[in-house]
């Protein structure tokens, strides 16, 4: 009996103990799924000097000292590692459609049939891809150049990557290279391309006000940046000649209140990088721009980590801490009321017509967006009745449409199509028209052989009978036989 009770007792504490690790790997689940929300979505690693950072590494502080008063032991030991992990754990990355991944049926047609992209197959890490962009990408267009089937290098990389499965390090390593534009481009092309909509802000928000050079190709003169291409990624709907992933129209218009003061953010920028000197000092106080509000704080610090996004470290009025842009800070500080600058140091004249973008908050972004949206309207709209759509021409009517010329080219088709109306002198016959001619008279002596038979049996009777009958009118009838 006792063997029978003791057996019966493991088998209970073997069903216990089975109950607590399928508890505490749910609850190690819960945990991961509350970590992944709270993670920070700019950085990888944990940054001190971020918020959103700060408040992830409070949680899992605070997870751990749960495991340990929890008295879970090797378990609790296990979830507090799992949290730890879960910083470098590798996500991927969502693809809104798996099977085109946002590209047109033409383009990915023409680049899963292209050869390059066959070469790329052969390659398996993330690392050989990288390095495959840095040794051929040389420009941003989807085909190459002066072709309209043969798709770019960077291109085929890109649908490489989706074939592959990125991960989130993997993706924010390419848009924040530094040394080569084009990966970067690359990389803010697999998001445009592949997220769904609505993870696009959260992704390229930060990028927009990004002043780093950038070429469309590496022998153009013509340069914008990153901040501008990233701008026309969200704005527009083709690039270049293939279409976007469309966008609802939700999403559209929340992407027109962030856009709307981009411009005004660029020109602030471009001021406030004289005054770097006084933005590096603390308790100067400014005026930070948070979700279109102006509110009063004091510098903390100058974060310089990406010299093409600088940012300013704001202590606002709330005692809150908020990293704000430096496009987005006014300087409002009696102190340096009139410096322009350790660089200028009030070498050059300011126009009272010229707006002071370091020290002015400009127009509301309520005004902007309206704007926006009115020019976007009367775009739509047509301004007078002449201009409706019109039937698309047929292949006909549009060949016979006029064509813009050079004078050289209108007067060779004039010189080849003009037929005078009256001929002054006719012009000699070209020798193979005096050829058919002459085939086509008929020889002498078919000639007298006619005269012949005429003069025998045509004269004679036409005679005879132009004698008999002088006073009726006949036809003249010449009789054969």
């Amino acid at each position: 009996m006792q063997a029978e009770a003791a057996k019966a007792a493991a088998i209970q504490q073997n069903q216990i103990n089975k109950f607590k690790k399928e508890q505490q790997v749910r609850d190690q689940a819960i945990q991961k799924a509350e970590a992944d929300k709270k993670k920070c979505h700019l950085h990888n690693k944990i940054n001190k000097k971020c918020k959103f950072c700060q408040r992830y590494e409070e949680f899992v502080k605070g997870a751990e000292a749960k495991g340990g008063e929890g008295g879970a032991g090797a378990g609790g030991k296990a979830s507090a590692v799992s949290l730890n992990d879960d910083m470098s754990e590798r996500r991927n990355v969502d693809i809104g459609n798996s099977k085109t991944f946002g590209f047109s049926p033409l383009l990915q047609t023409h680049i899963v049939e292209s050869a390059h992209l066959k070469a790329l197959l052969t390659l398996e890490t993330f690392d050989q891809l990288v390095d495959e962009m840095y040794q051929f990408a040389d420009n941003i267009e989807p085909y190459m150049t002066n072709s309209s089937t043969t798709p770019s290098a960077l291109f085929c990389c890109l649908y490489r990557l989706f074939t592959m499965g990125v991960d989130t390090r993997q993706t924010r390593r390419l848009i924040d290279t530094t040394d080569n534009p084009y990966v970067r481009c690359a990389g803010f092309l697999f998001i445009r391309f592949g997220l769904p909509s609505e993870q696009l802000w959260p992704w390229l928000g930060e990028y927009v006000l990004d002043d780093e050079e950038l070429r469309p190709a590496k022998d153009s003169e013509w340069f914008t940046t990153i901040g501008e291409f990233v701008e026309g990624l969200l704005s527009q709907d083709k690039y270049y000649s293939t279409v976007l992933p469309r966008l609802p129209m939700s999403t559209k218009r929340q992407l027109e209140a962030k856009l709307a003061p981009i411009v005004q953010y660029r020109k602030r920028t471009k001021a406030n990088l004289d005054l770097l000197d006084v933005y590096r000092l603390e308790n100067i106080k400014v005026e930070a721009n948070s979700n279109g509000d102006w509110i009063s704080g004091t510098t903390l610090e100058l974060i310089d980590d990406a010299p093409s996004r600088l940012k300013v470290r704001v202590k606002l009025e709330d005692s809150s801490e908020e990293i704000v842009h430096l496009g987005k800070v006014i300087l409002t500080d009696k102190r340096y009321a009139g410096y322009a600058g350790a660089a200028t140091k009030r070498t050059r004249s300011r126009s009272r017509s010229k707006t002071d973008w370091a020290r002015d908050k400009g127009r509301k972004d309520k005004e902007l967006v309206d704007e926006l949206r009115m020019k976007d309207r009367d775009k739509a709209v047509c301004s007078s009745g002449k201009e409706y759509a019109r039937k698309p021409l047929g292949y006909k009517a549009s060949c016979a449409l006029p064509r813009e010329q050079g004078t050289a080219s209108t007067r060779l088709m004039e010189e080849e199509t003009f037929v005078p109306m009256k001929q002054g002198r006719r012009r000699s016959p070209s020798p193979a028209a005096k050829e058919q001619e002459f085939r086509k008279a008929p020889s002498q002596e078919h000639q007298q052989r006619m005269q012949q038979l005429f003069e025998k049996y045509g004269m004679s009777k036409t005679a005879e009978a132009s004698g008999a009958k002088t006073d009726v009118d006949t036809p003249d009838v010449m009789r054969l036989g």
